[in-house]
C-alpha cells in the first residue's frame, strides 16, 4: 500500500512540473503583452522600457520562466500587475469563499445522486426511471448561467425574497445574513452538479443488477430495498470515489460562471477578472493551482480506490 502510494506520487511530480511548462508557455504565446496591462497610452517609449525592466520581461523566456518556477516552489505567486496586491494573499482570502459555496453543493448532490442513481437504475426502463433520466437530460443541458439568471429573477426581482449578489450584505457579517446569500449560487451549483452524478451512478446500478451475487440474494428471498441499498449500493460506491476524487480541483475553480454570474467573492470571480484585465501573474498562478489539483484529485482517487477495493490491494 505504501509502496503503491509512493509510486504514484513519483509518477505525478514530473507531471506537475509539466504543467508549470505549459502553462508558462501558453501565456507567453497569448496574442498581447504583458507590459500594455501596467502602462498608459501617455507614457513614453522610455517609461515603457523602464517597467518592461522593472518586472523582467526584456529576459530571456527560459530566465523568467525558472524565475517564476522557483518563486512557485516557495509559495510566492507574485503580484497583481493591476493591483500590486499579492496574489497569494489574495487567494487565501478567496480560497476559502470558494469552498464555503462548492463544498455544500458537491456534497449535496453527490449524496442526492446515490438516492437518485439507484431507484433509477432499479426501476430501468420504468416511470420512475424515465422521469430521473428526464431530467437529468434537461440538467445537462442547461446552461448554468441561464437557469442562475431565472433564480435571479423569479426569487431576486419578481418574488423578491433572496439577495442576488455577493457574499454578505454590507456591514452584515452574520451567518442568517451569509445563508440568504448562499441559498440562489448553492441551488445552481447543485442542479449543475447533480444530472452527471446521477447517471454514473445510475449506470454502475444497472450492471451490478446483473451480477450473480443479486441473484443469489433474490434466491434466498431478500428485499429489494436490502438487496440496493445493502449489497449494490455498496458496490456502486467504488467507482463512485473516483468521482470524489475529481471533486477536488471543482472546490477551487469549480464555479467560476456561478461566482461570476452572483459576484461571489471566490476564484472564479477572482479568474474572469484577470483575464479581462490581462493580469497574467494570476493568470498563470491559478491555471497551475486548477491543472495541480487535478493531479493530486486523481492521485486521491486511485489512494482511495486502493483502500476500498480489496482487488487492488491484491494486485500490488
Amino acid at each position: 500500500m505504501l509502496k503503491y502510494i509512493i509510486k504514484r506520487i513519483a509518477q505525478a511530480i514530473p507531471l506537475l512540473i509539466l504543467i508549470t511548462v505549459i502553462c508558462f508557455t501558453m501565456i507567453n504565446l497569448a496574442p498581447y503583452d504583458a507590459v500594455d496591462a501596467i502602462t498608459t497610452p501617455d507614457m513614453s517609449a522610455a517609461e515603457i522600457e523602464a517597467r518592461r525592466e522593472a518586472y523582467g520581461l526584456n529576459d530571456p523566456v527560459y530566465v523568467q520562466y525558472l524565475r517564476w518556477f522557483n518563486n512557485i516552489l516557495h509559495g510566492n505567486f507574485g503580484y497583481s500587475l493591476l493591483s500590486h496586491t499579492s496574489i497569494k494573499y489574495d487567494l487565501l482570502i478567496r480560497i476559502p469563499n470558494t469552498i464555503k459555496l462548492v463544498l455544500p453543493s458537491y456534497a449535496t448532490a453527490y449524496l442526492l445522486s446515490i438516492v437518485l442513481g439507484l431507484l433509477s437504475g432499479s426501476s430501468k426502463n420504468k416511470w420512475a426511471d424515465k422521469i430521473i433520466d428526464g431530467l437529468c437530460s434537461i440538467g445537462i443541458s442547461m446552461p448554468t448561467f441561464w437557469f442562475s439568471m431565472i433564480l435571479i429573477y423569479t426569487f431576486g426581482f419578481v418574488l423578491n425574497w433572496l439577495p442576488i449578489m455577493g457574499m454578505h450584505t454590507v456591514g452584515d457579517n452574520s451567518l442568517g445574513d451569509f445563508l440568504r446569500h448562499l441559498v440562489l449560487p448553492y441551488v445552481t451549483l447543485t442542479v449543475g452538479f447533480l444530472p452527471d452524478l446521477t447517471r454514473f451512478v445510475r449506470g454502475s446500478a444497472i450492471g451490478q443488477l446483473k451480477e450473480d451475487y443479486v441473484i443469489v440474494q433474490k434466491a434466498f428471498g431478500a428485499k429489494k430495498a436490502e438487496i440496493l441499498f445493502h449489497h449494490v449500493a455498496r458496490n456502486v460506491m467504488i467507482p463512485l470515489i473516483t468521482k470524489l476524487g475529481m471533486a477536488l480541483p471543482q472546490l477551487v475553480t469549480g464555479a467560476v460562471i456561478t461566482e461570476t454570474v452572483f459576484s461571489w467573492p471566490g476564484i472564479g470571480n477572482y479568474f474572469v477578472k484577470a483575464v479581462q484585465g490581462m493580469d497574467y501573474p494570476i493568470v498563470m498562478a491559478i491555471l497551475v493551482l486548477s491543472s495541480s489539483l487535478v493531479i493530486l484529485g486523481n492521485l486521491l482517487s486511485d489512494i482511495l480506490y486502493c483502500i476500498v477495493d480489496p482487488r487492488i490491494k491484491s494486485m500490488q
